[in-house]
């Protein structure tokens, strides 16, 4: 954070002039009204009203924030607001008489006490006593000399005849407690603390009394503003606490995050309307200040706002400067305010012992912004593989993500099968991948050896029982790395029904099998993942998600996880920086923009998201041990590999348009039956198609999905999954107490309780 500007310092000569206008203008303004023309004596009530309902709200405290800030001699206004108000109802009352009474009025409210006891004597009588309790008020200003100003301490506006504790009593001594002139007789100070930036300590009435020292009066003494004073209970009545700030506190300070964050986040009608901070510390990692965002009574939970809309409300001139971090209680989400990115300078790759699994699954890829390390999830204990996705346009620093993936899934002993339909992304992976297809047709080749291990080890699993994947040297991890997806998934792309049927068959089996799905490509949209929701379910949703820079598309086309809540990769610039000098100067040498290479938004499934950056490694080759490539040795069809690749895993009633998933693990590519089903049935059997073989594991399915695998649809499939969840056969998936809607399991509801509808 930048250092908060110099505090300017009121001088006594301008307060002791504000006085004296403040304590003549009643008298001023009887003498001169009554000499007004009609155009003039209308100009004069126009102004008078102006500043009446100005200094009205000053007295009450109405003024808005940005208001008193902002309002020249702000300090006096707030340490003389009873003066002058009591001023400005004593001229009003003056400038009326005056103009509308003429001179025989001005006469009558001037010098009517002569005429006592009339009733324009008591009038008199009641406005002189008005205006003299002004002056009486301004005392202690009135009287100061306008001499030059004594000499100053560390603590500033106190004038130095001994230490700065000794002068600081004495003030309070002379013009608060003193038991005959001051404000607050007998209750004494007894001074706690003493810095150059504020004091504390107690105020203590006398026995039976109330301490009823106000801001104001200190204030007024101290020459700082009322809002720098905070006043709170002691022990007793008796006893108050007194913190006095010499500068401006933190959160009245804009140049701070308190401060910023309450002038102009928190309030009414701000981005963050209702919420507060709590627990500011300096971040030391990023030269800044760190909070938690809490929401206040009125809200129920945080509302994460758009990165950019903070980088503006904040007044950050670069949006890489701000992060937010919703936290797994919906009120609260963490804040970070940076003088620095640390990510930019980036942190080279320190060796393959960040690769190296711990027990439950999680490598280190990178380093998030707060300085912990960014960690994706390979496998789980109990969950077994976990999928990933990688999503950003060209130059974001996909491959690079991709190379950093594979080298922890090699560094772990994984047999990695790599399909790469461009064809020259990632020379490194092809390295240490056990079987690599390069190009569309060899990247469909290495999906079907793929597929053909996921079936062996469906098949296998259920002969032998096996409940959790347990790897071994002869049964290593396989995982699926598939750069460039949408060239075999998307739309127009030749192999698109195979490849999906490949994909969402691992997307929903994989995991228990030790063969995981990981995905990369510049967009992340349905119909760039074969329009398959399985795969965007089981894969997109359930699973690490790496957010490089994309477009708009990726946020607005994509409904993202709630732990990447406020989180845009559009937001992500091409660079650092990339503002230019406004005019050409040819002695300037340009400034050539850093690039934003390897930044994203990452999380591993269940974590919150936050900014982070990859570990610059330009070449994992160097670390691939080329005598240590594992390969799926439980597979007793390996030395076939390359003649099944050229094999379409198609049954053949599925050359059509439907597709079909595959059905239980001993007949894997059966046909569906020829015999006429009711739509009940085929729902059923699409749930046995997909159920897990070694029942760990409810497979769901979307209605769109049992539409396209049992040809109902309309009111046919509605009315078949009303009656079969009536009956428990199936029931509808519930996340976090709330129906997932479209999505149905099959089997009776588990017992976690009454979930409600999402509206």
């Amino acid at each position: 954070m930048n250092a908060p500007a110099a505090t300017h310092t009121r001088s006594a000569t301008t307060e002791r002039a504000i006085a004296i206008v403040t304590t003549a203008a009643p008298i001023a303004t009887g003498i001169l009204a009554p000499l007004l023309d009609g155009s003039a004596a209308f100009t004069a009530t126009l102004t008078y009203g102006g500043a009446a309902g100005f200094l009205a709200a000053n007295y009450m405290g109405r003024l808005p924030p940005a208001v008193r800030a902002n309002m020249p001699a702000a300090d006096i206004a707030e340490a003389h607001r009873s003066p002058l108000f009591i001023s400005t109802l004593t001229t009003g009352l003056a400038l009326a008489t005056g103009t509308l009474m003429g001179p025989e009025g001005a006469d009558a409210l001037l010098a009517g006490i002569t005429t006592l006891p009339s009733i324009s004597g008591i009038v008199s009588l009641g406005w002189w006593a008005a205006v003299a309790l002004v002056p009486f008020k301004l005392r202690h200003v009135l009287r100061r000399r306008t001499a030059p100003a004594p000499a100053i301490t560390a603590l500033a506006g106190i004038p130095t005849t001994g230490t700065p504790g000794e002068d600081l009593v004495r003030l309070w001594a002379q013009h608060i407690s003193h038991p005959r002139t001051g404000t607050h007789r007998g209750q004494e100070l007894t001074l706690t603390t003493l810095t150059p930036t504020r004091w504390a300590g107690i105020i203590t009435a006398p026995t039976g009394a109330q301490a009823t020292v106000t801001p104001d009066a200190i204030s007024s003494v101290y020459q700082v503003p009322t809002t720098w004073v905070t006043l709170q209970p002691g022990a007793h009545a008796g006893e108050k606490l007194i913190t006095v700030n010499l500068t401006p506190p933190a959160d009245l300070d804009p140049t701070t995050l308190a401060g910023a964050w309450r002038k102009w986040l928190s309030k009414p009608n701000g981005l963050m309307a209702g919420t507060h901070l709590q627990d500011i510390q300096d971040d030391p990692n990023t030269g800044g200040q760190v909070a938690v965002v809490v929401a206040g009574d009125n809200l129920d939970r945080l509302q994460h706002p758009d990165r950019m809309d903070l980088a503006g409300a904040l007044r950050i001139k670069n949006p890489l400067l701000v992060s937010y971090e919703p936290r797994q209680n919906p009120r609260e989400a963490v804040i970070r305010l940076m003088d620095r990115n640390p990510l930019e300078a980036g942190v080279p790759f320190p060796g393959t012992h960040v690769l190296k699994a711990n027990a439950n699954g999680y490598v280190q890829i990178g380093v998030g912004v707060s300085g912990f390390p960014a960690r994706i999830q390979l496998h789980d204990p109990a969950l077994g593989a976990q999928h990933c996705i990688v999503a950003g346009v060209t130059g974001s620093g996909k491959g690079g993500t991709l190379q950093l993936i594979g080298l922890a899934h090699h560094v772990n002993g994984s047999a990695i099968i790599y399909a790469d339909p461009k064809g020259s992304s990632n020379p490194a992976i092809e390295t240490m991948a056990a079987y690599s297809g390069l190009g569309p047709d060899a990247a469909m080749g290495a999906l079907r050896v793929w597929f053909h291990i996921l079936q062996h080890r469906i098949v296998e699993s259920a002969r032998v029982g096996m409940k959790n994947f347990q790897p071994s040297d002869d049964r290593p991890w396989v995982p699926l790395i598939l750069d460039e997806a949408s060239k075999l998934l998307g739309e127009n792309a030749e192999h698109r029904k195979e490849a999906t049927y490949i994909v969402n068959a691992g997307a929903t089996l994989g995991r228990s099998m030790g063969m995981p799905v990981t995905l990369a490509n510049q967009l992340m949209q349905l119909a760039q993942l074969g329009g398959d929701a399985a795969i965007r379910d089981n894969v997109f949703y359930g699973g690490s998600l790496i957010l490089l820079r994309s477009d708009s598309q990726q946020k607005h086309l994509v409904d993202l996880p709630e732990n990447f809540a406020g989180c845009n990769p559009a937001d992500i610039p091409p660079a650092w920086s990339a503002d230019r000098q406004m005019v050409y100067d040819p002695n300037t040498p340009p400034d050539d923009p850093k690039r934003t290479f390897g930044l994203a938004f990452a999380a591993s499934p269940g974590a919150h998201a936050e900014m982070m950056r990859n570990y610059i490694l330009e070449d994992a080759t160097p670390y691939v041990d080329t005598n240590h490539i594992a390969i799926p040795a439980d597979w007793p069809e390996w030395a076939d590999r390359d003649d099944l690749a050229n094999r379409s895993v198609l049954p053949d009633d599925q050359n059509g348009d439907d597709l079909d998933m595959p059905s239980t693990p001993g007949t894997l590519f059966a046909s569906p039956p020829k015999k006429p089903a009711s739509a009940e049935d085929k729902i059923l059997q699409a749930f046995k198609d997909v159920a897990d073989p070694i029942g760990q594991e409810v497979i769901y399915l979307h209605k769109d999905q049992l539409a396209t695998m049992t040809g109902a649809n309309g009111s046919t499939l509605d009315n078949a999954l009303t009656r079969l969840t009536k009956t428990g056969q199936i029931h509808r998936r519930t996340q976090g107490g709330k129906t997932v809607r479209g999505e149905y399991g099959p089997g009776p509801q588990p017992s976690e309780g009454t979930a409600k509808e999402e509206t």
